[in-house]
């Protein structure tokens, strides 16, 4: 029989206390981590989302977005000029339902809200009626469940002379400091400006911010017009390296060719750079096609290396597809930007552009523009897969403008007018507008376009 602590003889040391195991301090720990992340679920997700599903845009919507976008980086904008932007509901609406599409799942909303003021005393002149703005954003996390956002826009209350707004952002039920958010606002800032030896800091950028119920006002200095979407690229770790692009426009920016098939094969034939893999090749390759064929987009493509490209001599010879200018200018476009930015944000370009092309005084909205749009981002979304990048470099090496674009691809309607629009589609998240991209699709499959 053992002897226990009991009838040990007199004299006999007490057996050392048993150490709880490895397993119960597993066991412990796995219960301490999920208690955690119990709480932070409770406290950041939500069983439903704050901003419903959104709608489809419209021209009036999109020609809103566009407007607002043009101010900051069209060709009339300089880096260090001053830019006013006026932002009504309608604008906010527009860049809310663009930023949507262009980022899915992620929902957002914007709307201008009034602000109550202190009580009038009895003879006091009236003050101007203030307001803010109210960001709203939701994303489904999987499982039913909502991580969901609200930023509360205002002017500043400080008296420093900053014009940086007052942001209370809150996620789930969880505030965050207005240091953290002015942290993160000056890194998105300084991110977007990545192309920049010296960029503009947010608090010297923003000179003016003022909200009424109505309205927003901001005055800005302009940090350049290729700044957002190279940092966009950059975010997204997919921007082309600088001297490989500089290398590759500056050999194809003179050539006088004005066809952009045999551009596109003289482009893709240039050498790979020792330490450069095929799929970095081959977005290096069509972003320099897309400076060379859309001039009014080569600074926004070029980024860290606009000024020197201006010493490689662009020549002023205008780059066709299936004869027409347009069309070059479509599929080289959304190729950069389905290569650099991803497909999502190339395909809803280029449907709001047709979207807002319906409105009035646009050109209309165009099923061809379309085709040429999905061919080209087909290409660059094959081209910058690893696993498909040398089969389709050596198919744009021999590429002819029917493999870009099906002759059958020009008989589709395009040079309508809102109204028709939605008189034969309805709108972009209708079964006929679906059945419009199909068709679209399986003409560019069947030529071959990946």
């Amino acid at each position: 029989m053992t002897p226990t602590h009991d009838t040990l003889l007199p004299g006999a040391a007490p057996p050392a206390p048993r150490r709880p195991g490895w397993r119960r301090l597993a066991i412990g720990t796995v219960v301490a981590v999920a208690g955690l992340m119990t709480v932070l679920a409770l406290c950041l997700l939500s069983l439903s989302p704050v901003v419903p599903a959104p709608r489809a845009p419209d021209g009036p919507t999109a020609a809103a977005a566009r407007d607002v976008l043009q101010t900051i980086t069209g060709e009339d904008t300089e880096r260090g000029e001053l830019v006013r932007i006026t932002l009504a509901q309608r604008e906010l609406d527009g860049l809310a339902a663009l930023a949507s599409e262009a980022l899915q799942p992620l929902r957002l909303q914007a709307r201008l809200r009034s602000v109550p003021g202190p009580e009038r005393a009895k003879g006091a002149k009236p003050t101007p009626p203030a307001g803010e703005i109210v960001v709203d954003a939701s994303r489904d996390m999987g499982w039913g469940l909502w991580l969901n956002a609200v930023a509360v826009v205002r002017p500043a209350a400080a008296t420093d002379g900053t014009a940086l707004p007052d942001i209370a952002v809150t996620i789930g039920r969880v505030p965050l400091p207005q240091s953290a958010t002015r942290w993160a606002l000056n890194r998105i800032w300084a991110q977007t400006q990545s192309n920049s030896a010296r960029p503009i800091p947010l608090d010297r950028a923003m000179k003016g911010f003022a909200i009424t119920p109505r309205q927003a006002g901001l005055v800005l200095v302009n940090p350049g017009r290729g700044t957002a979407l190279w940092g966009l690229t950059r975010a997204g770790a997919t921007n082309p390296d600088p001297k490989a692009l500089l290398d590759a426009y500056c050999a194809i920016a003179d050539t006088g060719q004005t066809n952009l098939a045999v551009l596109v094969r003289r482009a893709a034939a240039l050498n790979i750079p020792a330490g450069t893999t095929p799929h970095e090749h081959n977005r290096v390759v069509l972003t320099a096609v897309a400076m060379r064929a859309v001039p009014e987009y080569r600074e926004k493509l070029a980024g860290a290396v606009w000024e020197q490209s201006l010493a490689c001599g662009a020549s002023a010879e205008t780059l066709t597809l299936a004869g027409r200018e347009d069309l070059a200018k479509h599929w080289a476009l959304s190729a950069a930007l389905a290569a650099t930015v991803g497909s999502q944000v190339a395909r809803s370009m280029g449907t709001w552009k047709e979207l807002a092309d319906s409105t009035e005084g646009g050109t209309g909205f165009s099923f061809v523009d379309l085709s040429a749009d999905r061919s080209g981002e087909r290409f660059a979304m094959a081209a910058v897969n690893p696993q498909l990048a040398r089969t389709v470099r050596l198919r744009l090496i021999a590429i002819t403008e029917d493999q870009m674009l099906p002759r059958e691809a020009l008989a589709k309607p395009e040079g309508l007018d809102q109204a028709a629009f939605e008189r034969d589609y309805t709108a972009v998240d209708s079964p006929e507008y679906a059945r419009a991209l199909r068709a679209i699709d399986r003409l560019l499959g069947n030529a071959g376009v990946p």
